[in-house]
This record gives C-alpha cells, sequence and structure tokens, in this order.
C-alpha cells in the first residue's frame, strides 16, 4: 500500500482516472504511482466538483472572481458553487446567503423559482427537493423541482440538524445526531416518500457519524462501532464493536467514524484510534487492521478508482501544521503489503548571508529532483513548511519561546528563496510554475496575523505549540496589555483558546490544569486588556464546572460575559437554562441583540418572553439594556466569541 505526501487534500474524483487536490485550490492526477500537475495556474483556482447529472464537473474560480462551469452552465459564472446542490443541462438548484437569511433557488429552462427561509441538508432526488428547515421553519419537507410544497413533517422549534436524507424503498431516512458531542444519541426517522407520513422513529444512545443503506439495512457508524439497522423497523441487526477512550470522546474536535462495504467486506474508520479496519461481511470477523507510522490516522475513505479496484483514504498528522496530509493507496485483495511512502525529492535547506547585508541572512531550499511536477509540489510544501518553522523571526510578532528550547535565527530577514536543480522540463513551463508558487505563498501567507506552528526543540527532539491566527481582511489588530511579571501570558492565553476552539482542552492533565489556573488568576488581578480579562474569567468558569461547582461556575460564565464575551452567555445557559425576563442575564442578552448578536437557538425563546412583556416593562429592559451598552463603548469593551 502507498501513501503520497500532501499540502492539503481536497476533492477528489475517481472516474476515467483519478483526480485529487493534492495542494490547496489545485488539481494533481495520479498515474502509474506519481502524482502529476492537472491544474496549477495563476489566474484560475479550483474550488470543488458538483453534481451535474450523473457525472461530476469541477469547477474553477477565475482572476475576474466569476466561476468557470461548463458550457451548459455558463450563464451561471457568478454562482458560488458552494451553494449548488444540483445541475444538469435545463435545471440548476442552488442557495444564496444574503447575510443571515437565506434563499433556495430552482432555475428550470431560464426561470427563477425562489424559496426564503432557512435549510439543512438539500438533497434533490428524481425531480423532488428535500430538505430540514430551521429554526422557526424546523420540520422536513418535501417539495417538487420547482420547489411547490409536497409534503411537510414537523419538527420541535430546537431540532437538531439531521444529516441529508436517503431515499430507499419507497421511504425518506433522516438521521439526527445530537447537537452536542457529549450528548450521544440519535434519532432516525423513516418516512413515506409519497406523503411524509411516520412508518417508524427509534432513538439510539449512540451518536452516528455516518450512515447509508445497503441491502436491507442502515448501515450507521459511531465512535463506538458499526450498528446495521433494519431497514423496515429501526432495530439493530447485528453490530461490529469496538474500545476506544471515552475521556477522549468529549474533548475531541475531530469525531469521524465511517464505513465503506465493497466485495465482502467492511472497511472501518475511527480517527480517534487512528486506524482502519476490515472485516468480512459475512460474519463481521476481523481480517486486518491497518495503521500508519509516525503517528498518521487516517481519517476517511475518498473513493474507489473502479479501473484498477484501488481503494484511496484521506490521512492526516495530528501536531503539524503544514504538510500533515496524505493520500493511502489501498489494494483490498493485497491487506498484507507492505506500507510504502513515496520516494521524495532530495531537499535541503540552509542560511545563507545576504547580498550587501552580511548581518542578515535568507533561507534557501534546494531541491533536486527530474520531475517538475514534484519539483512544485514538493517546493510548496517545504516553503510553507519552513515559513512557519521561522516565522517568529520572520513576521517579528510571535513570542520568543528560547526559555523552552526554540532558539530562531534572528539574522534571518524574511527571504526565502527556492532553488530548483536538475529539473527536466520547458524553461517557460518551469518559470510560470515558479512564479505561481510565489503567487500563492503570499496569498497564503498574507491571510495571517501572527504565523506560528509546531517547532521542534533541538534539545529534547520533541514539539513546542504555537498556534496560527488567521485576521479577516480589514480586522483591526487589538492591543492588549500583558500581566505584569509574565511576557508570554498573552501567547499562553491565546494557545488556551486555540484548545477551547479545537476541542482539545487536556482538563484530565493536572499540570495543564494548573497552568490554566495560575494563568487565568495572574490575568484577572493585574490590569489587563479587557479582552483577556473576559476569556481569563471565562476560563475559571470552566475550572470550576470540572470541579462540579456549578454556582461558582455560572458566576464566572456570567462575569465574562458582562466583560463582552458572548460564549459566557452560551456556557451560562448551557447549565441554568434559557433566561426570564426579571433575571439579570435576560437584561444582558437584550444588550448583546442591541450590538447584533443574537442567543442562537435561545433567541426565538427569549424574543417571546420579550413580547409578552409589558410597555412599561419593555421600557424598563430597553433602558437597562441600553445603560449597559454605554457602558462597553465608556470601557471599550467589544463582543466576541471563543468557539
Amino acid at each position: 500500500m502507498n501513501v503520497y505526501y500532501a499540502g492539503d487534500l481536497g476533492h477528489g474524483l475517481f472516474k476515467d482516472r483519478v483526480n485529487i487536490e493534492i495542494v490547496d485550490d489545485s488539481l494533481f492526477y495520479l498515474e502509474k504511482g506519481c502524482l502529476f500537475i492537472d491544474s496549477y495556474m495563476k489566474d484560475e483556482k479550483f474550488i470543488k466538483y458538483i453534481p451535474y447529472e450523473d457525472s461530476m464537473i469541477p469547477v474553477f474560480e477565475l482572476k475576474s472572481g466569476l466561476f468557470s462551469y461548463n458550457e451548459d452552465l455558463k450563464d451561471f459564472s457568478r454562482i458560488d458553487p458552494v451553494g449548488i446542490v444540483y445541475a444538469s443541462k435545463d435545471y440548476v438548484l442552488y442557495s444564496v446567503l444574503d447575510g443571515a437569511r437565506e434563499t433556495l433557488i430552482a432555475v428550470s429552462e431560464g426561470v427563477e423559482y425562489p424559496l426564503k427561509g432557512s435549510f439543512g441538508g438539500v438533497t434533490y432526488y428524481e425531480s423532488s427537493v428535500y430538505f430540514q428547515g430551521l429554526r422557526r421553519y424546523s420540520g422536513f419537507e418535501k417539495r417538487d423541482k420547482y420547489l411547490n410544497m409536497i409534503w411537510r413533517y414537523e419538527l420541535p422549534r430546537r431540532e437538531p440538524v439531521a444529516m441529508p436524507p436517503f431515499i430507499s424503498d419507497g421511504r425518506v431516512i433522516y438521521v439526527t445526531p445530537s447537537s452536542d458531542y457529549s450528548d450521544r444519541r440519535t434519532t432516525i426517522r423513516a418516512l413515506k416518500d409519497s406523503d411524509g407520513t411516520e412508518v417508524w422513529s427509534q432513538d439510539y444512545g449512540l451518536r452516528f457519524e455516518s450512515c447509508f443503506v445497503y441491502n436491507n439495512f442502515i448501515v450507521a457508524s459511531s465512535l463506538e462501532g458499526v450498528f446495521f439497522l433494519d431497514l423496515k423497523c429501526g432495530s439493530i441487526h447485528r453490530s461490529i464493536k469496538v474500545e476506544s477512550d471515552s475521556y477522549s470522546h468529549k474533548l475531541a474536535r475531530t469525531k469521524n467514524a465511517s464505513a465503506y462495504i465493497d466485495g465482502r467486506s467492511v472497511f472501518y474508520i475511527n480517527y480517534l484510534i487512528g486506524s482502519l479496519f476490515v472485516y468480512n461481511l459475512s460474519d463481521l470477523t476481523l481480517k486486518k487492521e491497518i495503521s500508519l507510522p509516525q503517528g498518521i490516522h487516517i481519517k476517511r475513505f475518498m473513493g474507489k478508482d473502479e479501473t484498477s479496484g484501488l481503494y484511496y483514504f484521506y490521512a492526516s498528522q495530528p501536531k503539524k501544521e503544514v504538510g500533515n496530509t496524505f493520500l493511502l493507496e489501498l489494494d483490498p485483495n493485497n491487506l498484507d503489503a507492505p506500507i510504502e511512502f513515496e520516494p521524495t525529492p532530495d531537499i535541503s535547506s540552509r542560511f545563507v548571508a545576504a547580498e550587501g547585508t552580511p548581518e542578515q541572512c535568507e533561507l534557501h531550499i534546494d531541491i533536486t529532483t527530474e520531475s517538475l511536477d514534484d519539483a512544485i509540489r514538493f517546493g510548496e510544501i517545504t516553503v510553507r513548511k519552513l515559513a512557519m518553522q521561522h516565522s517568529l523571526s520572520l513576521l517579528r510578532s510571535g513570542p520568543c519561546l528560547v526559555e523552552q528550547g526554540l532558539k530562531p535565527d534572528e539574522r534571518f530577514n524574511g527571504t526565502i528563496r527556492l532553488v530548483l536543480h536538475d529539473v527536466q522540463g520547458d524553461t517557460a513551463q518551469i518559470d510560470e510554475y515558479l512564479a505561481t508558487l510565489k503567487q500563492r505563498v503570499d496569498e497564503w501567507a498574507a491571510g495571517f496575523d501572527t504565523l506560528v506552528g509546531w517547532f521542534k526543540n533541538p534539545d529534547t527532539g520533541g514539539y513546542i505549540r504555537t498556534q496560527v491566527f488567521p485576521r479577516r481582511a480589514g480586522q483591526p489588530e487589538q492591543a492588549r496589555i500583558l500581566p505584569k511579571g509574565n511576557p508570554f501570558a498573552k501567547y499562553e492565553l491565546d494557545d488556551f483558546v486555540s484548545d477551547l476552539e479545537s476541542g482539545t482542552l487536556k482538563l484530565d492533565n493536572k499540570h495543564y490544569v494548573a497552568r490554566l489556573t495560575e494563568l487565568t488568576e495572574a490575568i484577572t488581578s493585574e490590569q489587563s486588556s479587557p479582552q483577556d480579562m473576559a476569556t481569563a474569567t471565562y476560563f475559571q468558569g470552566t475550572l470550576a464546572y470540572i470541579n462540579n461547582d456549578e454556582q461558582a461556575a455560572l458566576e464566572h460564565y456570567f462575569t465574562a460575559a458582562q466583560q463582552g464575551c458572548f460564549t459566557g452567555v452560551l456556557s451560562y445557559m448551557d447549565l441554568g437554562g434559557i433566561p426570564q425576563p426579571g433575571q439579570p442575564l435576560f437584561t444582558l442578552v437584550a444588550a448583546y441583540n442591541l450590538i447584533g448578536q443574537d442567543a442562537w437557538s435561545a433567541q426565538e425563546d427569549i424574543d417571546a418572553s420579550t413580547k409578552r412583556l409589558t410597555d412599561s416593562e419593555r421600557h424598563e429592559l430597553d433602558k437597562a439594556a441600553q445603560a449597559i451598552v454605554d457602558n462597553w463603548q465608556r470601557n471599550e469593551v467589544k463582543s466576541f466569541n471563543l468557539a
């Protein structure tokens, strides 16, 4: 089995030949064990494949900002392909967002049929459109191709979003996992395709991550294993069960689990374990467990090349920011084949004194290979990797981590030169690809305020982690006042925030918790920026919660919300429920509403409570909320979310 290196592994097409997005927005094709450039251009970027009739077609974004489809869809060049659900020669179904408003649009023979609302899991099947209405539109709906109602199945208002439905044997199957990963539940409903009436409904004490229909069964995958459900009633017919750390279930942000059936085998992937399991379909006995070295996790099935019969899987290496993705090629008829990584070019790097300024140096990267395709692919991956590694000195904006063993060369002037050796090919083609590579890396680097990542500690061989902080175009930099006596506190706090966002807070590690406790106490006791104060206070609520002190947690969450951390509002409601008129949190939410921040799924209930107030009560609420907003403005408090 072969493993190929990727800068990023996105959309793939496995028909006629294997075409895959190996680096951002660029296509490569696989042939005889080698990857070749298919699309690597400055003036257009690959976006995705979209369903077109019975096939998939690639879509590119042009330099003009328009999109390039095939000839039949040339009139849709202004439509973002991300919103396209289905397309054919005479019909296109797509959605557009205007702020918080969504419109589903069907275009048939040049005539538009719009439908406003809020939609989830939009699916086109045999001239019908299926979707789940969200929020106040909560319900499953089937409509004709012109978006006229056929039937509707009502749901509770805050029903979690279901997976896109699948239709089989006259039934529409909706699988609805719980929205909270810590709540391991799933509801499956089978509805009659003809009129939407319920055939059966089942609740399961498992959170299914993916499902599909095979013969007369729903094959449902979870972190606990694979379950074969009877399509007629939903009962569990048989199952494959695996063991993984239950505590990891709660902390991990990535919770992929999926299965694929082909021939006489079941292929199951559990990202927490990181392995690919192959079972006999007949009796569900284990045939083979496949694990990759270097801590690489097999994450999901990408596709099967029908010509060769080979399978392809996405794999990634945690704790790496660049060059952390891989393509695994597997022959299902030779599961015992050795794992072989593709040969790589000869790659080396060195610091060279800058011409005219010997006190500074440039980073030179040398790649030796005859293949232009490999030179460009590995050139971009390596340039990004070393830009990350040396960004502390390159950007002059990251924390100095000498005390932790990181010793960047402070003479580095920020210039990276990529030098190719022995590359065969047309000179003009080589120059064009190199110019494209430079532009792509420049655009990539420009998207970050602080560009830092995982850095190798030369003393221990381990890795030191700091985070990549993307900043939206035009977003101003926020000045922070650091706690006295700890110049690294800002960056440590950012690291904890990053762990919160990625679901990797190590709350079972006593040293980790002790440092978080110490840091939050230092920040809240010193003169810090409002955002740092609010963030630290929020973490104090989290620490109180894991110590089973819910009252203290509520107090900290409320204080963080008062300081501008809207995540404090959400966590308070998770513990204390939706606030009622007269409660301080209700007034605080009203203040957030005044500055354009709604309370997510709880907003409708809050709005309903507000409408029931008398004119006098409403006046008092508005006055109190405005006073909070005025206080925020005086103290330069800005609303923000942590996750």
